[in-house]
């Protein structure tokens, strides 16, 4: 799980990043709204759960708890901005927020699988 974590989080940034500088600026400011950079923090709380779980094995548990909050996050954050464009997959948060939603997807369904399994074992 640590490595789906790392690579989910790393997914997650570069979302942020493309969504940020390939957004459309408001015509009012001319500047890309910050919140655009929201995956990208999703992110780096995947990468933190990610080292934490390497560092301090005995945080694995806590650390992937805290992944999967990021993913639940992610997912619910992902449909604002598909909803609120209409669909419109020729724009960059629209685009993103598909990448992110999928991601986030792919994780929580690796760490409930994962988990059902550690249950299970014991």
């Amino acid at each position: 799980m640590r490595l789906l974590s790392f690579a989910t989080g790393l997914i997650c940034i570069f979302v942020g990043l493309y969504s940020y500088t390939q957004g459309t600026p408001n015509p009012e400011t001319g500047e890309v709204s910050r919140t655009a950079l929201i995956p990208a923090w999703i992110g780096i709380a995947f990468v933190a759960a990610a080292i934490l779980s390497l560092i301090k094995p005995t945080f694995h548990k806590h650390a992937m708890h805290v992944a999967v909050f990021a993913s639940l996050f992610g997912l619910l954050g992902a449909v604002m901005p598909i909803r609120v464009r209409g669909f419109d997959f020729s724009q960059a948060s629209v685009q993103g927020s598909v990448v992110l939603f999928t991601a986030c997807l792919v994780f929580f369904v690796a760490a409930i699988r994962s988990f059902v399994a550690a249950r299970r074992a014991r």
